[in-house]
């Protein structure tokens, strides 16, 4: 069974900014059970912890394991945990000018 948030992962752009993928979990809150949405309130919570911490520490700090957060990452239509690091990274720089 895959979990989606929107629409199956294949068909969907990952989100583009750090605000899009608020509204992505916003959206999908509903979809998102246990481990996920743990993961997705802590993300949100903690853009800038996220924006250098490896998915192993989000999982610790999420209290799931990394499967679960890698799972998150690739439901939202990301291929990889840097490509969705990249956009909390982005928001920090952001926040900075």
């Amino acid at each position: 069974m895959v979990h989606q948030l929107s629409v199956t992962t294949a068909s969907i752009a990952p989100p583009a900014t750090f605000v899009e993928l608020r509204e992505s979990c916003r959206l999908g809150v509903r979809r998102l059970k246990g481990g996920r949405l743990e993961v997705a309130k802590f993300v949100l919570g903690h853009p800038y912890d996220v924006a250098f911490a490896s998915a192993r520490e989000v999982a610790e700090r999420s209290g799931v394991s990394t499967t679960t957060v890698m799972r998150l990452v690739n439901d939202l239509g990301f291929e990889s945990y840097a490509a969705f690091q990249q956009l909390f990274r982005a928001e920090l720089l952001r926040g900075r000018q």
